[in-house]
């Protein structure tokens, strides 16, 4: 099996490649955005409490989410590396090197996932209570928010560990080249995932909802992740011919370090967008909590928006990385440009189509007047500007891919934390919710004008100093 397949990368042309790449792993992609909208539907139909549970439990989620893929991406450019390296020696030692390195790899990550878990399982009630979740208990049932928030992050704490496994090993098995068993997991994965939560939530009122609801949405989210977590090993055991389970010398210093060449810079970009939710979760349940709930609806409707980029970000960053690596300059360019025209139309026509709908909308969340009101003020103005969203999304992935790591985070960190929260909080204490739409759209432009104008910089043949093409530093495939 090749490494890599550089040579359809160098001679492809841009627009094909895109759709060639892409579409593969679409199917995926849209089940695992679209999940979080149809659990929120399904919750929405319950009482405010679950909703509220659901909007305090998002940047922990997120955060887990966001480590999660981190650890993907790290262990994914690693296996890359020593695919790249080995694959220059005896064949019949190949896969036995690459299978070690697997093993090593699996165990030290779900070390760092169970440290990880025990550490937010003791100050997850902490941060809840910072974030104000008394100030939002539903006076019209007889549960508490509180209660509820602890019980399923509680629940998606044990289930953290085998979503971590499925994402390694989906990882992995790509950054193989066994594109098609990778995507059939995920896809059955969330399936599954789809069908347990639909029977485990339930559509009762809040006092029939002890055991369902977001608890129930927890139990359905441990079942399918350590079910598939299982397949999923099994799978790519199977695939790799690894076929003993004796543990090599795991080389713990040296493992972790080549985790953290990418790892780290990659979480940190990933936290700051809970980061982010959190602070502003914790501003709107201070100045306005009757519309705590919106906030799970909105984060859940905009990563949908962001389909489109979601999967660009999957597909396209190790060719334009294979052609960067090969000079070709000219034909960065027009990777560059071809995905972000793409971007741009897909992204006004889902503003579009988000906006005309609203009213299906609103009927289909069971929403209030008032949180309808909101609501129409977030599709008028929030969607559109997710064009300047996916082209940051994009142009980060691009330089991760290039190497150049520092500058995708100096970008994240600026489009969340320099500019998206001091806007925000601004916008939502003169103007409520709706100034603080206003404040996200214009961060989402101002950053993109900037991100755009800095890769365009880089694609120029003397924009930055890069590897020529002799130079012992092997392709990485970030696929991620």
């Amino acid at each position: 099996m090749p490494q890599c397949k550089q040579q359809w990368m160098l001679n492809t042309s841009a627009l094909k490649l895109i759709i060639y790449s892409s579409l593969p792993i679409f199917p995926a992609i849209f089940l695992l955005v679209t999940y979080d909208l149809f659990e929120i539907t399904l919750i929405a139909k319950l009482c405010s409490a679950h909703l509220s549970a659901l909007s305090f439990n998002a940047p922990i989620s997120i955060a887990m989410t966001g480590l999660t893929i981190a650890l993907s991406i790290a262990t994914n450019n690693w296996i890359c590396r020593v695919k790249s390296q080995t694959s220059s020696t005896d064949n019949n030692n190949i896969m036995g090197g690459v299978n070690t390195n697997v093993i090593r790899t699996l165990v030290v990550v779900s070390v760092l996932t169970l440290m990880m878990s025990m550490l937010l399982y003791i100050a997850s009630p902490f941060i809840y209570k910072m974030l104000g979740t008394n100030s939002s208990a539903a006076s019209t049932a007889d549960l508490d928010v509180f209660s509820l928030v602890t019980q399923y992050t509680n629940l998606r704490l044990i289930s953290w560990l085998p979503l971590v496994l499925i994402w390694q090993c989906n990882g992995i098995l790509r950054s193989l080249g066994h594109i098609k068993p990778a995507s059939t997991l995920l896809t059955l994965w969330m399936l599954c995932k789809f069908a347990l939560s639909y029977m485990f939530i339930g559509d009762g009122t809040c006092v029939q909802s002890l055991n369902s609801g977001i608890i129930g949405a927890g139990y359905a989210h441990l079942i399918s992740d350590s079910s598939f977590a299982l397949v999923s090993l099994l799978i790519t055991f199977r695939i790799l011919g690894i076929n003993t389970l004796v543990l090599p010398n795991i080389k713990w210093r040296n493992t972790f370090r080549q985790i953290s060449v990418t790892g780290l810079n990659a979480a940190l970009q990933q936290l700051y967008m809970p980061v982010c939710i959190g602070v502003l979760t914790y501003f709107v349940a201070s100045v306005a909590h009757q519309k705590l709930p919106l906030l799970s609806i909105l984060f859940r409707i905009e990563a949908v928006a962001l389909l489109t980029p979601m999967v660009f970000t999957a597909s396209l960053p190790g060719i334009l990385a294979a052609n960067w690596w090969a000079n070709e300059y000219s034909r960065v360019k027009l990777l560059i440009m071809n995905s972000f025209a793409i971007i741009f139309i897909i992204q006004i026509a889902v503003a579009v189509v988000l906006y005309s709908n609203a009213h299906f909308i609103f009927v289909a969340l069971n929403l209030s007047n008032e949180l309808q009101a909101d609501l129409a003020a977030f599709l008028l103005f929030v969607p559109i500007s997710l064009i300047g969203a996916g082209f940051v999304m994009l142009t980060q992935s691009y330089l991760n891919a290039i190497n150049q790591a520092t500058q995708a985070n100096a970008l994240s960190f600026s489009h969340k934390i320099i500019l998206t929260l001091p806007l925000a909080i601004v916008g939502l204490y003169h103007f409520s919710l709706v100034g603080m739409f206003i404040a996200i759209a214009v961060a989402n432009v101002v950053t993109a004008i900037l991100a755009v104008k800095r890769l365009f910089q880089l694609s120029q043949p003397n924009g930055n100093q890069r590897l020529p093409c002799h130079t012992k530093s092997p392709f990485i495939d970030n696929t991620q």
